[in-house]
Formats: structure tokens, sequence, C-alpha cells
């Protein structure tokens, strides 16, 4: 026997009951599977509405955090950078995050966090990394894996992600009055994409 779990008008699965004879199961014992199946949904209804409530909240230190920087260093940017780089990289599950800043035709990293050794050098702004792509294009960047790309595509960066063990990237660029002036890059040493908020 096996009775659908619902969830807003959406399957979302079953709950099964076998037995190894013979022998149908009662008109009491299918309600009372039915029941189960409702408090079933209930449960994993639970879970996600928790698990989304401790994101938000997550969410919402995360910027208080960056707002208490901001107040407390109104002249100096890098500490507001240094915890926006860190808040990202935590709260997307990232193993690291930087923060480049345009430099005329150059790009260069300006805040970072994680393990993973940033890019010190300043270099010419091309399509051949993702946070370079991200500025030229203005627009976000997702590889959900780098090394099932095309090696031209990621010239730039092909050697480094591989000795590094980079597989996820997701390159956001920073905006003023639709200029970019930057990006944010998130990178992850397994492939999972990152999924939307």
């Amino acid at each position: 026997m096996a009775v659908a779990l619902h969830l807003q008008g959406k399957f979302i699965g079953y709950l099964g009951a076998r037995r190894t004879e013979v022998r149908p199961f009662t008109p009491g014992q299918i309600k009372l599977l039915e029941t189960f199946a409702d408090q079933a949904v209930i449960a994993l209804e639970n879970v996600r509405l928790f698990k989304e409530l401790q994101q938000r909240l997550e969410q919402q230190t995360a910027t208080s955090e960056i707002l208490g920087v901001i107040a407390s260093s109104p002249t100096d940017v890098q500490p507001v950078l240094n915890v926006v780089a860190e808040n990202a990289a935590r709260l997307c599950e990232a193993n690291d995050a930087q923060i480049t800043r345009v430099q005329g035709d150059l790009v260069g990293t300006v805040a970072s966090f994680g393990p993973l050794p940033p890019t010190s050098e300043k270099r010419p702004i091309t399509r051949t990394f993702p946070s370079g792509r991200a500025i030229l294009d203005r627009q976000t960047i997702h590889t959900h894996d780098i090394w099932a790309e095309r090696e031209e595509d990621w010239a730039d960066i092909w050697h480094t992600v591989h000795r590094l063990g980079i597989r996820t990237c997701l390159a956001v660029p920073l905006l003023r009055e639709g200029v970019s002036v930057g990006a944010i890059t998130i990178r992850r040493t397994e492939a999972r994409p990152f999924t939307p908020a």
C-alpha cells in the first residue's frame, strides 16, 4: 500500500507499507497510514520553514554586521569590504570570496576571505576569468563546473583553478549607475552550483 504525500497540491513523495503475505490492509489501517502521511508532510514543511527562517536570520545578522562596520568606519572602505567578503563566503557556503575593483583598464583584488589565495596582481580586464567577464558583461557569471568548460574560454585561470581545485564559481558585478566598478566572486572546490536566494 502506498499513500501519496502532497504539499500545496504537489506530489513530494509517498509513504509505503508492505506485507510478505497476501493479507489486504483494513480500512482502519489505510486511514491510519493516510494520517501518518499527513503528519509526515507537516514535519517536512516544518523543517523547510525552520531552515528558511534560519537562513533569513543569518542574512539579517550579516547585513547588520556590515552596517555596523560601515557606521564605525565611515571613511575607511577596507573593513567593510573584508566583512562583505567574509559574509558572502559563509552565507553562500563557498570556500572563499574575493572582491575585485576596476582601476583604469586593470582589475585587482581589494578584499578576500578564505583559505584559497587571492589574485594579488592587477591584470587587464578580459572575458577569460569570471570576474572580468562579470565586469565586462555587467551580469552575473555562474560556472557550475569550470573543469567541464573549454580551456580557451578561461585561459587566464585554467591552470590556477586546477592547481587549487576550484570547481564552481559565481561572479557578480559591482555596479554604480550601470557602470561596472568591480566584482565579487565566490568559489567552491567541489562541483556544486550555487542556488538562487
